[in-house]
């Protein structure tokens, strides 16, 4: 009788470790990038190999996996790997990309797309890359929750074992190394994913390094400072009332766009639910140029003089400053940031050095650049500091870049800055025209 027992609850480990290792759902290769290909595209975009080599060709699989939902149920959600076409047998490292905030669910797989541009380069430097669509964006499942540290986690967290079975498939060898980053949404995003992956201390899983880039990681505090002012991005402040409702109930109210002034309760629905179309600049057009004024005055007044408004409270729960990175962090950011105070990379800065953290640099990119003018050089900033996680292992040679390099990256800056000023256009090859 012992034996049967043990034989069927050795059966029962046995489905329910399959169960829980069965996160892909499907993969399908959707581009298969030549070594020529990229050398072609990179001459076309002016991209100088010099500071981005093309040194394999990409191939473009998009995955869509199982992942836990903030309720404990589990939704499919979506994202594409980049693989480099190395020789067989060649391990390789992991990077993760969080791209920036979106709107619509929709989304293209496409060389014109200039952040998964940032994952074929990557990848084409023999990287394997990864760009977590987040949930409800792409061929995701439900809605996406804006700014939420947990669900965004989780869809990095999730990608993550979804590509372990891919690997089986592919035949794709890692050496180990996971590296995170993200620009703007994708640098809280992956600063949260960061934060989870090392609490689940999973040893297939060890994070090497992140770089967050211009990310709002304080926003109860220096962000916050935005909503009450006249700023170049108004629809932050909705998109976080909406999404947090649906997380959380922080309103006990049956319809969150009642908290909108006329016209805004009826406007905004579209934009915010099931939106398949219509952009973030379509959505500024119609917002108040001071984002609280988008919301009824009396529940300003309780966000002002309640600290115990379950709003706020959340907000500070999902904030990414008080917490102890055990890997090492590069915070990017450009000073002259009009949409993302550059005080919440030294919030966090400082805040974790305070808390004895001693594996985190700043990084200003730029006094002058606004947010997507910086997006190139932090980018850039990030690659050459994976690098040498990659080349040295976890004693890095800790020079920023190399000589060269940095020379001509400070001329193509120069430049870019010398436009921004004559221009007042905030543009990025990163992300994407305003």
């Amino acid at each position: 009788m012992k034996k049967i027992i043990s034989s069927l609850l050795l059966l029962l480990a046995i489905h329910l470790y399959s169960v829980a290792d069965n996160f892909l759902v499907s993969y399908e290769l959707v581009n298969a990038h030549s070594k020529a290909d990229l050398n072609a595209l990179w001459k076309k975009n002016k991209i100088p190999k010099v500071m981005l080599p093309v040194h394999y060709g990409v191939d473009v699989y998009e995955v869509v996996y199982n992942a836990k939902w903030i309720d404990g149920s589990f939704r499919k959600a979506s994202g594409i790997v980049f693989v480099p076409k190395v020789k067989k047998g060649k391990s390789v490292p992991t990077v993760m990309y969080g791209h920036g905030t979106a709107i619509h669910k929709s989304r293209e797989i496409s060389t014109s797309d200039a952040q998964q541009g940032i994952c074929i380069g990557f990848a084409t430097d023999g990287y394997l890359a990864l760009y977590p669509d987040y949930f409800g964006i792409g061929k995701g499942e439900g809605n996406h929750l804006y700014q939420h540290a947990e669900s965004e986690a989780n869809a990095y967290i999730y990608l993550l074992y979804a590509v372990e079975e891919l690997k089986d498939k592919l035949q794709i060898n890692s050496n180990g190394q996971l590296f995170l980053t993200g620009y703007s949404q994708g640098g809280h995003s992956s600063f949260a994913a960061q934060k989870y992956i090392e609490a689940l201390n999973d040893p297939r899983f060890k994070v090497t390094a992140s770089s967050p880039m211009s990310g709002a990681y304080d926003m109860t505090g220096e962000q916050e400072k935005y909503m009450f002012q006249e700023y170049p991005r108004p629809f932050y402040l909705p998109y976080l009332l909406v999404s947090y409702q649906e997380a959380y109930h922080v309103l006990d109210i049956d319809n969150i766009y009642k908290i909108f002034k006329s016209p805004f309760d009826t406007l905004l629905p579209k934009y915010y639910t099931n939106n398949f179309d219509k952009t973030l600049d379509d959505l500024d057009k119609i917002m108040p140029k001071v984002p609280k004024d988008v919301v009824i005055d009396s529940l300003v007044e309780v966000y002002k003089k309640d600290p115990n408004f379950l709003f706020t409270v959340k907000l500070k729960e999902n904030n990414l400053t008080s917490w102890k990175p055990i890997a090492p962090v590069q915070l990017c950011y450009c000073k002259g940031d009009r949409e993302v105070n550059y005080k919440n990379s030294e919030v966090a800065y400082y805040t974790m050095k305070s808390l004895g953290v001693n594996s985190i640099k700043l990084k200003n990119l730029s006094d002058q650049l606004d947010h997507n003018t910086c997006a190139l050089f932090a980018v850039l900033s990030t690659k050459y500091f994976f690098d040498r996680y990659r080349k040295h292992g976890s004693n890095p040679k800790m020079k920023d870049v190399p000589r060269f390099k940095n020379a001509l990256a400070n001329i193509v800056k120069k430049k870019e800055e010398q436009k921004y000023l004559n221009s007042h256009q905030d543009v990025s090859y990163v992300q994407g025209k305003k």
